[in-house]
């Protein structure tokens, strides 16, 4: 009965991160992934069930854990900027202590984002990734062709 409690706690504390994550953040604001990337070439990709099931359950895993680490690291930066408001009362320790945790949350960013690209690539065919580049870089050529919107206006 208890590992029933314990485990539906963990279900809601899960979901509260969540949820609050999209209201702090907004829905804009919510993090893309590469796997995201590349299940929007599904298509063109031929991916198979299987792997468009893989790479979704990847992808739902590196969001969450994107989430609560940008969210840590906002409450970071918050406190930061709380502790340098007022000199007099600033404690410096602490304040190079959040600093470096505010760090160490954008530096495991960057390393969920890596991650998310080593295990995408595992999932895909050499052909799917060849394919992939092909597809990425034409979108990025069309999106340098576009006009840039003149501030003249």
């Amino acid at each position: 009965m208890e590992r029933v409690v314990i485990n539906g706690l963990a279900i809601i504390v899960l979901a509260y991160v969540i949820a609050s994550a999209a209201v702090v953040f907004g829905q804009d604001n919510l993090p893309t992934t590469p796997i995201a990337k590349v299940l929007n070439y599904k298509s063109g990709l031929a991916l198979t069930d299987s792997q468009i099931r893989k790479l979704t359950i990847l992808d739902n895993t590196t969001k969450e854990k994107m989430i609560q680490a940008k969210a840590q690291a906002q409450i970071r930066k918050q406190e930061i900027d709380k502790f340098t408001s007022n000199w007099v009362m600033m404690n410096g320790v602490a304040c190079c202590q959040l600093v470096k945790e505010y760090y160490q949350y954008l530096a495991e960013l960057k390393t969920l984002e890596i991650n998310a690209i080593m295990q995408a690539r595992a999932v895909l065919t050499e052909d799917q990734l060849r394919k992939f580049r092909e597809l990425a870089s034409l979108e990025s050529m069309m999106l340098n062709l576009e006009p840039p919107v003149s501030s003249a206006l």
